[in-house]
């Protein structure tokens, strides 16, 4: 087994289950499908094929990948509190909260998981090919399940929560989505098994949103 491999079981083990029931907890008596605790479970998966990914090229150590598996089943609880665009600071709060609740000791960089929970949403992020951020990872992660079917879904549940006009919807989401490939793009080019593979689910939302743009014109 690979050392990236064992430090990724190691870390599911120790947090995977406490921190999935408590997100699948909060969201309850929520009615947010495209973003509950399954949306938080998909993220970690597409983080942890970003961090196979970048482990051919760089040393993945323990602390990112327990970083980054807490980060991505928190990013998005403050949906469970606000669906507008800063929710990431109530979901900063919840992932705060949780450790002094149950008394867990954080980890010594917790203020950067924090920080990386609050602002992943901002869509103004780098990946430092030579120093993996938590931010990059999960930035990405969280933007690779914007992609395929399941990203038609996102994008309509979540701007239709906001209040955005149906006729408005396509260019909105168009506009967001090719954001968001852009920086994959720019980010994992040089990887074409990640790339190629994903490029094709964002093809499936793009042409979803391109119809719709046509028949609402």
């Amino acid at each position: 087994m690979s050392e990236l491999k064992n430090n990724i079981l190691h870390a599911e083990q120790k947090l995977l289950e406490p921190l999935y029931n408590y997100c699948k907890n909060l969201f309850t008596d929520k009615k947010i499908p495209s973003h509950d605790h399954t949306h938080h479970l998909r993220v970690w998966e597409y983080a942890k094929e970003i961090l196979f990914t970048l482990d051919l090229s760089t040393d993945i150590n323990y602390n990112l990948v327990e970083s980054c598996l807490i980060a991505s089943l928190f990013h998005d609880t403050g949906f469970t509190k606000t669906t507008n665009e800063n929710h990431g600071k109530e979901s900063r709060e919840i992932c705060s909260q949780y450790f002094e609740d149950c008394n867990l000791t954080k980890p010594d960089n917790f203020e950067e998981i924090l920080l990386a929970i609050e602002k992943h949403d901002d869509k103004e992020y780098k990946l430092n090919d030579n120093t993996p951020t938590i931010l990059a990872i999960l930035c990405n992660a969280d933007d690779l399940d914007a992609y395929g079917m399941i990203g038609v879904i996102r994008y309509t549940e979540i701007y239709l929560l906001r209040g955005v006009n149906i006729n408005d919807l396509p260019k909105l989401v168009l506009i967001n989505l090719d954001k968001r490939f852009l920086n994959f793009k720019n980010t994992f080019k040089n990887f074409p098994d990640l790339y190629m593979k994903h490029e094709s689910r964002y093809l499936i939302t793009k042409m979803f949103f391109e119809d719709l743009l046509k028949e609402t014109i």
